[in-house]
């Protein structure tokens, strides 16, 4: 058991609990097993909230991550710490009342206290609304001298300068995929289907340079391989990605063991060639776009209307020239949507020879302008659960629920089949133009190599024959193209793995509910 002290004996314990995630796309879980690890990503939350515990105060921390390692619900502590988003909450509530009736105080905070506080109040003896870098720290403070308030709330958003860097000393990484690292917070765009401008604002803020260097530093010296930027647009301030992007690649060459990024970008990226030079340069491998629709009048619906200034189709091709994977988010369901637009986002994908993608179905969460006004027009069926693929809560207007279910589906594993995923990621792969010439001094990296034996093994073990045979198809045909690509083929199908193992679970039946709850 790892513990964190603060201050000196006698100290009050703090567990630390991140829930279970259900099953859902984004656990990436055959990714995870492909690999070796044990879970996608640890929690940054209590990262952070670590880094913010004052050194003087008798506290010490004991964490556990429900994805890692087991729960203990007998563990001797003075209080339970739980964060979550929407998809968590069930999970989050069995905590706190198994917890609470051993009479042990619960502090509940995160995304989803903060977006629907009046649910979570019965099961928090004290909860968290907003940012937490400085009601955190005085709670903590309020506690030792036993008078916690039962509500602390970060009415205005915080200047993120402020935020110290994230502790992982708790953790190995080694049971990880990737380590986020934030360096912003807020985003300008105003999508009415999307509530992150509840919990991060409109106006755009960023750490120092040096903040977010030594968060990364951080990350390396906890045997991180790949660190994802979890902020929604890495792309808002020209002028400080350029900057932060100068500063990565001067450290990462100077390492033995460089580190790969990933993150998530408007796709106005596209249009800015030096950005993408120094993305590649930076050693990026994966940038989430959120194209959502090839048609603009769905896009016009959530006020996103605006991404066809940048020609999304020609944007992602510049990305991908650069050796960037576009792992493109796609949305199924808008009122302008008929059963003609799965053929025009297959043939978008096909186009630009994307080889990976995720494809949801619209969902209105609370809050949102897209709720509001489909309430109004009584289009509301169920409350949303955190899921985005596989279930709505929004009654379509051109297909039936039930349709619109079935066709995303068939359109899901007709994606991630082998024959019509190995034309795309063959026409990815032989269009790259630029190759960075940055690392050719970097040492063998062996636990990289052991993630190969792993892949392998997964492949050979747990695949059906068909896509066994596609992972040894594409390497061959992979090196006959430029031996210098099959990292990059690697890397695409350990994640194809699990693309294709989630689009055909037997429990992917199309329902009103999702299926995973």
């Amino acid at each position: 058991m790892n513990i964190n002290r603060f201050g000196q004996a006698p100290r009050k314990r703090i567990y630390f609990i991140s829930p279970l995630n259900p099953e859902n796309f984004w656990t990436m879980q055959s990714s995870v097993d492909a690999l070796g690890a044990k879970s996608t990503m640890p929690s940054i939350t209590f990262a952070t909230l670590l880094g913010l515990i004052p050194g003087d105060l008798n506290i010490e921390c004991v964490f556990c991550d429900e994805n890692v390692s087991k729960l203990d619900l007998n563990m001797k502590c003075d209080l339970v710490a739980i964060t979550g988003f929407t998809l968590h909450w069930d999970r989050m509530k069995e905590l706190s009342i198994a917890f609470r009736k051993r009479n042990i105080s619960v502090a509940i905070g995160g995304p989803y206290a903060s977006l629907y506080p009046d649910q979570v109040k019965d099961y928090a003896d004290h909860l968290f609304v907003g940012e937490g870098e400085y009601t955190w720290p005085q709670f903590l403070k309020d506690w030792i001298k036993g008078k916690a308030a039962p509500v602390y709330e970060q009415k205005t958003f915080v200047d993120i300068k402020d935020s110290k860097p994230a502790n992982w000393s708790f953790i190995n990484g080694r049971d990880y995929l990737y380590f986020p690292v934030q360096t912003s917070r807020g985003c300008p765009n105003n999508c009415d289907f999307c509530d992150a401008i509840r919990l991060v604002g409109r106006r755009y803020r960023t750490k120092s340079i040096d903040q977010v260097m030594r968060e990364i530093k951080n990350a390396h010296a906890a045997r991180a391989d790949v660190v994802f930027f979890s902020e929604d647009n890495f792309f808002v301030n020209k002028s400080f990605t350029k900057e932060l992007l100068t500063e990565i690649i001067k450290w990462n060459r100077a390492q033995t063991r460089p580190l790969s990024f990933s993150t998530q970008a408007t796709i106005r990226i596209g249009d800015d060639e030096e950005i993408l030079k120094l993305l590649a340069d930076a050693k990026f491998s994966v940038i989430f776009l959120g194209v959502e629709s090839t048609r603009k009048a769905c896009l016009d619906e959530i006020n996103k209307g605006h991404i066809f200034r940048h020609n999304p189709e020609k944007a992602v091709a510049r990305i991908s020239s650069f050796g960037i994977i576009p792992f493109i988010g796609l949305i199924v369901g808008f009122d302008n949507d008929d059963e003609s637009i799965f053929y025009e986002l297959e043939t978008f994908l096909e186009k630009t020879g994307s080889p990976i993608c995720s494809i949801s179905i619209l969902n209105a969460p609370k809050g949102t302008v897209l709720y509001d006004r489909m309430k109004e027009q009584g289009r509301i069926k169920d409350d949303l659960v955190g899921e985005w693929h596989f279930s709505s809560n929004i009654i379509p207007l051109n297909m039936s629920q039930e349709e619109l279910q079935s066709r995303h589906l068939t359109f899901f594993k007709r994606l991630y089949e082998p024959e019509i995923f190995e034309r795309r990621i063959l026409k990815w792969l032989a269009n790259i133009q630029y190759f960075t010439d940055k690392y050719t001094k970097s040492k063998p990296n062996y636990p990289k190599l052991f993630k190969f034996y792993y892949i392998l093994k997964f492949y050979l073990f747990h695949e059906p024959k068909p896509v066994r045979q596609l992972f040894f198809r594409v390497l061959h045909k992979t090196w006959k193209i430029n031996p210098r690509l099959v990292k990059k083929a690697i890397t695409i199908m350990s994640q194809y793995c699990h693309y294709y193992d989630f689009a055909n679970k037997d429990t992917n039946v199309p329902s009103g509910k999702s299926r995973f709850f």
